[in-house]
């Protein structure tokens, strides 16, 4: 797996170039953990646009596509340092060593053996293999994948940042495909980090909070689209709460370019400024509707369909708002899991509910709707509600507990502080 560990490398250094051009108060491991982001989707990027103009993928083009874009690095030099925004004191905690070792943990788990995951060969590693086949996107087989759980009509990103894998090692290799998700975990880990150390203002605190946060960032499902979702979504949210909103809105196009349900969350961030009175940056939100645009037209072009919207979907919502008990049934009978973990999060939530309520609204309201478009989509299921909610609730509800939880724990560790 060394090809695609450097590969890796390779992507969050051209990222990180990119970050200092779009977020110039980034610094320390927030600078490096967008890089890691924003390189991975440079690299889909790549190929999706070699796609669109005809050009085979092959090593040679997308290497002169790399360093074309690396290219962009001297120009960081004309904007001033980055603002340190509260460093605090000190680098480096024990509970760093924590979360090191956690994570090593967790990319053992991730390489230990090809991809296992349904939806990785029914959809995601389906689709990136069939593109690899082609050395480019085949839009034939997307027109025809419908009912095939291909999800035809699903962002691209993660299937190409797959390919891009295999065109730097020169083969297909499926194990080495869990280095994603060990990929989207650093990156959002190094993005706690460092904002949590600029609002507690403790490398101690800071390094707590991101090795509490590992079983959140480190996604349980392997090759699949919830790994990217919640590093950007989750990246995203924080960002735009810290003020870093132009930032904060390309992780959100990103986001809707891993799965349809980032596309919604853009929905929901805009709704949680407009609640928070914060109308000027709800128009600065346009990264995050430009960035996945180009696929919404070719996915409308080609005629990708999707699930949800088959049928008669208003007669759908009508007949489960008429009878809701299946679908309440459902939600109780499959609940979202680690119980311990939402006992302790209430607690926390009651602890600090004043500040939450008072300084949080953006991220609660911006949670709370994209529940709702969850609720949503369950009303509008053809599928049966029971089989629906079994299969999805626990991963939807861990695109939103991240967010929740940083919240929760910095209002904690900074009230603690204030007591003392």
């Amino acid at each position: 797996m060394i090809a695609e560990v450097v590969a890796l490398l390779i992507a969050a250094a051209i990222g990180v170039a990119l970050a200092r051009l779009v977020d110039r108060t980034a610094s320390g491991a927030l600078l490096a953990g967008e890089g890691i982001l924003l390189g991975i989707g440079a690299m889909a990027a790549i190929l999706f646009v070699f796609a669109i103009a005809g050009v085979a993928w092959t090593r040679i083009g997308v290497a002169v596509a790399v360093i074309a874009i690396g290219m962009v690095a001297p120009l960081t030099r004309r904007f001033a340092p980055p603002s340190p925004r509260g460093a605090g004191r000190g680098v480096f905690s024990p509970f760093d060593v924590v979360t090191l070792v956690l994570l090593a943990g967790y990319a053992r788990l991730a390489t230990i053996a090809p991809v296992w995951e349904v939806d990785y060969i029914a959809d995601f590693g389906l689709k990136a293999r069939n593109f690899w086949e082609v050395r480019g996107i085949d839009w034939g087989f997307l027109e025809a994948a419908f009912g095939r759980n291909a999800h035809p009509d699903y962002p691209p990103l993660l299937p190409l940042s797959f390919d891009f894998l295999a065109l730097a090692r020169g083969a297909w290799n499926d194990a080495a495909h869990g280095l994603l998700n060990v990929a989207f975990a650093v990156a959002l880990l190094l993005v706690v980090r460092r904002l949590a150390l600029e609002e507690t203002e403790s490398a101690h605190a800071a390094a707590f909070l991101a090795a509490a946060f590992v079983p959140l960032a480190a996604s349980p499902w392997i090759g699949i689209g919830e790994a990217p979702l919640v590093a950007f979504g989750t990246t995203a949210l924080l960002l735009i709460r810290r003020g870093s909103v132009v930032p904060g809105a390309v992780m959100l196009g990103l986001a809707a370019s891993a799965k349809n349900e980032g596309l919604t969350l853009i929905v929901a961030a805009a709704a949680g400024l407009a609640v928070a009175k914060r109308w000027r940056d709800v128009v600065r939100l346009w990264p995050a509707v430009v960035i996945p645009l180009p696929w919404l037209v070719l996915r409308q072009i080609h005629h990708l369909r999707n699930d949800i919207t088959e049928g008669n979907v208003v007669a759908r919502i009508v007949e489960h708002l008429r009878h809701p008990k299946p679908l309440l049934n459902a939600v109780v009978a499959y609940n979202a899991g680690r119980p311990l973990f939402w006992l302790a999060l209430a607690v926390g939530i009651v602890v600090v509910i004043r500040p939450l309520i008072k300084g949080e609204r953006f991220v609660l309201v911006a949670l709370a709707v994209q529940l709702l478009f969850y609720l949503a989509a369950y009303l509008a299921t053809p599928h049966d509600v029971l089989w629906h909610v079994r299969w999805s609730w626990e991963r939807l509800i861990s695109h939103l507990s991240p967010a929740l939880t940083y919240v929760v724990l910095v209002r904690l560790l900074t009230t603690r502080a204030e007591m003392y």
